[in-house]
Formats: structure tokens, sequence, C-alpha cells
């Protein structure tokens, strides 16, 4: 089950893919999921009553999305191999000579991360009796 629909996609975003948006998001999916501890593969986004965490997290899939589409990469390895020359995504600007890695962390977009954090789903800390 896709955690964000071509729709939801057009609708945070204001625009459409390039590529094969259901291979975009499955991609986005395989980056961001670990980086959660899996959360919406064990609970149903649909069914999530934390309005907040849903939207966020589902910014931040379109936003990594948007990015791979940009820079025309569907997993890690493409992300390493592309020279950006210029990419302007949702006020962050990427020019000539930087290379993908410079904006993302572990092939997840920087402003994506950001988002996460926000959902809650990033916390590893341990929780007090």
């Amino acid at each position: 089950m896709q955690l964000l629909s071509q729709k939801e996609f057009q609708e945070l975003t204001n625009r459409s893919t390039n590529a094969d948006f259901d291979a975009l998001e499955k991609a986005a999916e395989n980056m961001i999921n670990p980086l959660t501890g899996m959360y919406y593969e064990r609970n149903s986004i649909n069914e999530d009553t934390d309005t907040n965490r849903v939207n966020w997290f589902k910014k931040a899939l379109a936003l990594q999305i948007e990015y791979m589409d940009d820079i025309g990469a569907t997993n890690t390895y493409e992300m390493a191999q592309k020279d950006v020359k210029s990419i302007s995504i949702d006020g962050t600007s990427i020019s000539t000579g930087t290379s993908p890695t410079d904006s993302a962390t572990n092939g997840v977009y920087n402003l994506a991360l950001e988002y996460l954090f926000y959902t809650g789903l990033l916390y590893r800390g341990v929780s007090s009796c």
C-alpha cells in the first residue's frame, strides 16, 4: 500500500513528477521507513489518529519524491552518481558543482529529515518510568 498517493503528492507540491510516480514513491518509502523504525510498515497511516504526524510524514515523503524526481534518481546509488546543475525545492537551492549527497543524508533530502523530526518518529531515546 502506498503511503502517499499521486493526488496527495500533487496537492502538497503543486506539481507532477517527470518519472514514474509509483517507482519514486516506493523508493522514497524505502529511504524514509528505516529512519522511522518502519512505523508505517507496522501501523496503518490511514488509521493513525495523530493528524500532525501523518501530515508531517506525508510532506516529508512528498519532498523526498520531489527531490529524487528533480535529480533523476530512484535510489541512493543513483543519487551519488548524479552531478546536480541547479535545483530549487521548497526554498532550498542546489547550484552547479554540488552533489546530491551535499543536500541529503544517507539519500534522504535534508529538508525531508527536518519534517520527519516533527513527527516524533526519529526519536530513539529511552522512556523514563
